[in-house]
């Protein structure tokens, strides 16, 4: 697969560290090992929450992370995203097209054909899906390699995939690599209206359920350093508040935003002691205007309601490895999940984070 390796770093690299917490749980009762890697989290409610990750991994918690039940996925293929729709619905994105679906509230998974393969003259290879949202127990998309976009209507009996054209007009050899992105997120706001953010900078708006796509992007050259279209930094998440107000971030610590649907984006001012120089990989913006992002090197960056700026935020311990997955049940409640079997909770708005043993 063309720029696989390179593409994958961000999700596979790992960096030398330690959380003791974990090891102190008898190795027999253990659920969290250190050689896990998670990738997204959802909190469904005050004390419930789902991880997926590495090697097909699912966890569950009902006690806010005192104890985590491992739910059996049928694979042993990365999982990259999961949403759930209500209690008992959810799917989740993975490895070489991977998508899964419970209607059981996660006791149990079942596998659905996403359709996302790429075909040439060699034949069909797997394309992976990154990223996902689900609308509801029906609708929902998948985004991934070569800017593959899938989608379900019916609840995932059925999948349709088809790639995502490119509209900037690109010329030299450039335009060979720009022409099929990386697609790395996606969020709906309702059944018309969504947005995905990828490779290059790829900013991709729908206002019909996803049967077009056009550009965003190209508002974020303007008063910056950047020249060209792809030199545009990679964006690996992005998060919609409405049809209005939303964020999208990458690398290098860039954080952009719009409260116009997307005509205009613009990068949010950082105060930092030393640049962000690692990727940011999910970021959100809670209703009371509190804005959270997570990234590599155990980078967590916050704006708080009413600021102007975002700012590192403090864990407690310093975390050496990258923090992948991130999401708030309300203003209080909160979890992120990263490398070497990495899971924090917060209770109190982020002010204090505590790692889960397992």
């Amino acid at each position: 697969m063309r720029r696989t390796v390179a593409r994958l770093m961000p999700l596979l690299g790992l960096a030398l560290g330690c959380h003791h917490e974990i090891e102190m749980v008898p190795l027999a009762e253990r659920t969290i090992y250190t050689t896990d890697r998670y990738y997204d989290v959802q909190a469904l409610s005050k004390d419930r929450a789902f991880v997926v990750g590495y090697g097909g991994k699912i966890l569950e918690t009902t006690d806010g992370g005192m104890n985590w039940r491992t739910r059996e996925s049928g694979t042993d293929l990365a999982l990259y995203a999961i949403r759930f729709t209500d209690t008992q619905h959810a799917f989740i994105s993975g490895q070489d097209g991977l998508i899964l679906h419970t209607a059981d509230g996660g006791n149990t998974w079942q596998k659905q054909e996403s359709n996302a393969v790429f075909e040439d003259k060699d034949g069909k290879t797997p394309l992976f899906l990154f990223g996902l949202y689900a609308l509801d127990n029906d609708h929902a998309w998948a985004v991934g390699d070569r800017s593959i976009l899938t989608s379900t209507s019916d609840g995932g009996k059925t999948w349709r995939a088809r790639k995502v054209p490119m509209e900037a007009d690109l010329s030299g050899g450039e335009s060979i690599a720009a022409a099929d992105p990386v697609f790395y997120d996606v969020k709906f706001v309702d059944a018309q209206r969504g947005w995905i953010a990828g490779e290059f900078g790829k900013i991709m708006h729908t206002a019909d359920g996803g049967e077009t796509w056009h550009e965003q992007e190209k508002s974020l050259m303007e008063g910056t350093s950047f020249f060209d279209l792809l030199d545009l930094p990679t964006l690996y998440g992005i998060s919609m508040q409405d049809a209005q107000r939303g964020l999208a971030a990458g690398i290098e610590g860039h954080i952009a935003r719009t409260a116009d649907g997307g005509q205009r984006w613009t990068y949010d001012q950082i105060e930092v002691e030393y640049p962000l120089v690692d990727p940011l990989f999910r970021v959100i913006e809670l209703p009371n205007g509190d804005g959270w992002a997570v990234g590599g090197a155990g980078e967590v960056v916050r704006r708080a309601p009413g600021e102007s700026a975002w700012k590192r935020a403090k864990l407690g311990q310093d975390v050496l490895t990258w923090l992948r997955g991130l999401s708030f049940s309300d203003a209080q409640n909160g979890w992120l999940v990263g490398g070497f079997g990495l899971i924090y909770r917060t209770t109190d708005g982020g002010k204090t984070w505590l790692p889960s043993q397992g």
